[in-house]
């Protein structure tokens, strides 16, 4: 099979993504749900408005990962990816509500970080980020292609090689990337202030970032998730990288442990990432 098909009727009924023809594969195509760009990134009534809309059309035959109590549903509708809650009960968990807001403000501000040297791999554009009936909602641009976690079932090993040096590759223009500020304290890129307590990160990862003197001598701007659901691959490219909630500042021993110890994993092969002796080309 091509792994970068991406039309439902060309995935056999033993892809592992068959019952979800939503996930991970996407082509433009004339008749997609679009966003009406007079509401980009607007939080006046009209727009809050129209954003309730488009929640509204997110339903269960929408939605593309289910999330656990206290997270946020995603959806994939035409053109755009929505992150929300609004098919879950409003209750606590054992660590109270979480605030997206800080995880969403993260997103923006990592993302804009890598356009500015990211030029071959495209990141998704955001089109709001806010409250919609009191809960956080994040919708952005979905980005044209198949996640490498997709494809990879129908790739050689060849094509497998050359997708971890390009990864590899991005890593390494990440890590070029050194925080502005004088602080030198491992972060995320917009701080939580309640990362600790908030329930948003599992407690493992946690003491792995910020426990201990909490410092890198080698401090630069890490995607901190990079598995390969997040990456977008077509014609044996990674032409694009989403999920940027956990990106920071970050050593590049620390997060090859966060990618070693916590990140899924469906294949071994993906665990080396960031071996020590990639960090050079």
């Amino acid at each position: 099979m091509n792994p970068y098909a991406t039309e439902p009727d060309d995935i056999p009924p033993s892809d592992p993504y068959a019952d979800l023809p939503l996930y991970g594969r996407y082509h433009r195509k004339q008749n997609d749900f679009r966003i009406d760009l007079r509401h980009v990134n607007s939080q006046s009534n009209e727009a809050l408005s129209y954003w309730a809309s488009v929640i509204d059309l997110c339903d269960e035959n929408a939605r593309i990962y289910p999330a656990d109590d206290g997270g946020r549903d995603v959806f994939a509708l035409g053109s755009i990816i929505v992150k929300s809650s609004h098919l879950h009960k409003q209750r606590s968990t054992i660590y109270g509500n979480i605030d997206f807001s800080y995880a969403d403000a993260n997103e923006i501000q990592a993302i804009a970080i890598a356009k500015s040297f990211l030029k071959d791999v495209k990141v998704p554009e955001i089109y709001f980020a806010g409250k919609i009936d009191g809960r956080q909602v994040l919708i952005q641009e979905r980005l044209p292609g198949v996640s490498l976690a997709v494809a990879w079932p129908y790739l050689s090993q060849a094509q497998m090689e050359s997708f971890k040096n390009q990864a590899r590759g991005i890593l390494r223009q990440m890590h070029s990337i050194k925080p502005t500020n004088t602080c030198q304290f491992r972060s995320y890129v917009v701080p939580d202030p309640k990362i600790r307590s908030n329930g948003r990160i599992q407690p493992l990862e946690c003491d792995i970032l910020f426990s201990d003197y909490n410092t890198d001598p080698d401090m630069s701007f890490m995607h901190n998730d990079l598995t390969d659901s997040n990456l977008i691959v077509d014609d044996d490219r990674i032409v694009g990288l989403i999920d940027w909630e956990m990106a920071g500042f970050f050593g590049w021993k620390r997060a090859g442990e966060v990618h070693r110890r916590l990140r899924p994993h469906d294949d071994s092969f993906w665990m080396d990432l960031y071996e020590p002796d990639k960090l050079d080309p």
